[in-house]
């Protein structure tokens, strides 16, 4: 008998989204709307599921070492260690990133906290956006981090969907971490190979292209897993 992938994967994701809006983390939350032409809001975040990319708005958080992360929900606990806040929770992060079609079940997380073996996972592209009109700025993501005074290049970003522990709490949600550098598991985010493992404190900003701490930008996640 022939097995409807297709149908398989859309009973998975719909169980996973029920999951996710049942639990503690959605009480009271916002609901996903269906905006037609294959867009969806959830919160801030405006997903296009067909052509599986999001964006969501946030803002510069700070730009000085020591920095973990790229980005944290909106009041994440680790936002001392991360250049952006995101006007979002982990939960409903997390729900866009399967949206746009990325699978946990991809992934192999970290062992530990600064693990220099390289996570797996379906690939993503996260660029960083900034200005009005003709003065908008759009770089990718790692372009922003110095390391030994270059630019860092690797653009190797990793969906690892993060960890539910038995009594169903959400880690992600816990430490507010989305998209880390450093190979956490608490991320939904992590970059492959890392950048600055085992040279805590060097990894620094390149502040000709960031704007100053509390400029509004937008981030962008973008599936590159093929079809």
């Amino acid at each position: 008998m022939l097995i409807d992938r297709t149908r398989i994967r859309h009973f998975r994701l719909t169980l996973c989204c029920l999951y996710l809006f049942s639990s503690a983390i959605f009480a009271a939350g916002p609901t996903l709307t269906d905006l037609g032409g294959g867009k969806l809001q959830l919160g801030q975040i405006l997903i296009h599921k067909d052509e599986r990319w999001f964006s969501l708005p946030g803002r510069v958080l700070r730009d000085e070492p020591p920095l973990e992360y790229l980005a944290v929900k909106k009041g994440g606990m680790k936002g001392y260690e991360s250049l952006f806040e995101l006007d979002t929770t982990a939960g409903e992060f997390n729900i866009a990133c399967i949206l746009i079609g990325l699978d946990a079940d991809n992934a192999v997380l970290p062992r530990y906290h600064f693990d220099k073996r390289s996570v797996k996972g379906d690939g993503v592209d996260v660029l960083v956006e900034w200005g009005e009109g003709d003065g908008v700025t759009q770089t990718r993501a790692e372009k922003l981090f110095l390391l030994d005074g270059k630019s860092v290049q690797s653009r190797e970003w990793a969906y690892t969907g993060s960890v539910v522990l038995p009594d169903k709490r959400y880690l992600a949600e816990e430490a507010g971490t989305l998209i880390g550098f450093i190979h956490d598991r608490d991320s939904i985010i992590e970059h492959r190979k890392g950048i600055g493992l085992g040279q805590f404190g060097e990894v620094k900003i390149d502040r000709d292209l960031l704007p100053p701490v509390g400029t509004p930008i937008r981030v962008t996640i973008r599936s590159v897993v093929s079809q």
